[in-house]
């Protein structure tokens, strides 16, 4: 077997590894959550009962709010403390990060194959602005001919406000390419941060969100969450990969697309809960009117 076919073999065994261990983690996590989260509702009952007053502020309906809203607050705090941090040292040329993008750059400049690129280049081509436009709009259409418009005006949301975020985030930072010269694809625009990997982490992030809702299975619910963080993680690989971004850059990406998808996911479920507990109350109250 020659070496180019090892290492697209390699590749292909690396992403489909990458995925059975994700599927497994988030196989366990799916039920661990929803453990945890009966268990706060326990606590927050018992509580309440025995601190009536207390009480009035730990409402059992809106319990998964709050919970909701801190966890989206604690994922937002991270992951925008963590893009700061990198943004700071890449404004400051940190010889650290340069020494980390430099060496990862010359690491796969020295794995390249012909077969492996063939693999690398369609990860790319999928999660571009063209192949992600695509599935998201095909998924919006999908969404759409289903009666789902609730989902599918979240989707175009997220999807389109990441894409405009990415750009503005290009515009101010407009940090230099690597030498395009040594790279195997064209690139154009400003580096920092990845437009590949923010615009895959907010549409497969988006979509495995939707998936979640959809599926009555938690194999199914963790498959789709580590489809989601594999394409994600090699589509931001094949940046840097191609010799098109800095290691850096892809993992600004992917931070700036987490901060993101999680504000509009929190919106949109937040909304989705008040709203039906709301609807639920109405009858109710226009009953005993």
């Amino acid at each position: 077997m020659e070496v180019h076919e090892r290492r697209l073999l390699s590749a292909i065994a690396a992403f489909l590894a990458t995925f059975l261990v994700l599927w497994l983690v988030f196989y366990a996590l799916v039920p661990l959550l929803r453990w945890s989260g009966r268990r706060i509702a326990h606590y927050t009952a018992k509580f309440a009962l025995r601190f009536p007053r207390a009480g009035r502020f730990t409402k059992p309906d809106y319990l998964p709010v709050f919970v909701m809203l801190a966890a989206g607050a604690v994922v937002t705090m991270v992951a925008g403390d963590a893009f700061e941090d990198l943004a700071e040292l890449m404004h400051q040329q940190s010889p650290l990060l340069q020494s980390i993008d430099t060496n990862a750059h010359s690491w796969a400049a020295t794995h390249r194959s012909a077969a492996a690129t063939m693999f690398f280049v369609t990860l790319t081509i999928a999660g571009g602005p063209v192949g992600i436009a695509i599935i998201d709009t095909l998924a919006c259409i999908w969404l759409a001919m289903r009666g789902r418009w609730r989902f599918a005006t979240y989707l175009a949301v997220t999807a389109i406000g990441g894409a405009l975020i990415d750009l503005q985030l290009k515009t101010y930072f407009a940090r230099a390419r690597p030498a395009l010269a040594e790279a195997l694809r064209q690139a154009h625009g400003y580096s920092f941060p990845s437009g590949h990997a923010m615009g895959s982490t907010v549409a497969f992030c988006a979509l495995s969100y939707l998936a979640m809702r959809s599926f009555p299975r938690t194999r199914w619910k963790a498959a789709a969450l580590a489809v989601a963080a594999t394409l994600i993680l090699f589509v931001s690989a094949s940046r840097v990969y191609l010799g098109v971004h800095w290691i850096s850059d892809v993992g600004a990406g992917i931070v700036a697309g987490a901060l993101w998808v999680t504000a509009t996911t929190v919106s949109y479920e937040t909304f989705r809960r008040v709203s039906a507990l709301r609807a639920m109350r109405t009858p109710v109250s226009s009953g005993a009117a």
